[in-house]
């Protein structure tokens, strides 16, 4: 049995005590409705009353039980759907300033200077009550290495504010076929964490790998469903701020 079939059938058993978990709900709770129709019965606290506490408590109890059984594999699936969703789709393409121009760029769009390096704004948002966008431009030969390396150094600065969604500008002598897939897989991990895993998450960082040839950032867009999401308004804030090709 390869992987997904494997997976499949995992998925298949925790749909099943998902939908049973549902039906003890229902029937737990219909207990209260059998309890307010008999309360007046001779028969209620001595018949009636044992078997619905037992019926209400019990029926909970075994839901709750199979919910916790059935979440890790369903959890699973729904993280395989939505990367397999976004390995269909390739990163798109933006124009930007020359790296010395971008702060700029920043400044325009109403971003601070910080003394720690970064470009901040905070910015209102009914859904999220505000978001906190902070930039960062950085030069290395890896996505992957400058996203460990930038978080690391978040974390030390000691930011702590609320719905903080970092855009981070790798700049790279070339960005080809390798570094593309990198950027890929790196936006494909952050979107199915914030979007499945973790929605509450309070840090997301979208990457921007940059051709320092042309001047082109490449990253993954996300799509509708994301639209709460963290990283969702950062993609709304590059599409504001630059061109797409």
């Amino acid at each position: 049995m390869d992987e997904q079939t494997g997976m499949t059938d995992e998925y298949k058993k925790a749909k099943k005590m998902s939908i049973i978990a549902v039906v003890l709900i229902v029937l737990a709770f219909s207990c209260l409705i059998v309890a307010a129709l008999s309360q007046y019965s001779d028969k209620f606290n001595t018949t009636y009353l044992p078997v619905i506490v037992i019926g209400f408590f019990g029926g909970n109890i075994a839901a709750l039980i199979l919910i916790g059984k059935a979440y890790p594999a369903l959890l699973a699936a729904d993280c395989m759907r939505m990367d397999a969703r976004y390995e269909k789709q390739e990163p798109v393409r933006i124009l930007l300033a020359a790296q010395e121009l971008l702060a700029q760029t920043f400044a325009d769009n109403k971003f601070k200077y910080m003394e720690e390096g970064y470009y901040r704004r905070k910015k209102f948002s009914f859904l999220k009550d505000s978001v906190c966008y902070y930039v960062r431009m950085t030069e290395d030969i890896e996505a992957q290495n400058a996203l460990r390396r930038e978080v690391e150094r978040l974390y030390q600065a000691g930011k702590k504010d609320k719905n903080l969604c970092m855009l981070l500008f790798v700049y790279m002598d070339e960005v080809g076929e390798r570094e593309i897939k990198d950027i890929k897989e790196i936006g494909k991990s952050n979107i199915v964490v914030e979007s499945v895993i973790n929605p509450n998450i309070s840090l997301t960082v979208l990457v921007i790998a940059v051709d320092r040839r042309d001047n082109k950032g490449y990253y993954m867009e996300i799509g509708r469903h994301g639209r709460l999401t963290l990283y969702s308004y950062g993609c709304r804030m590059l599409r504001k701020m630059f061109t797409y090709e």
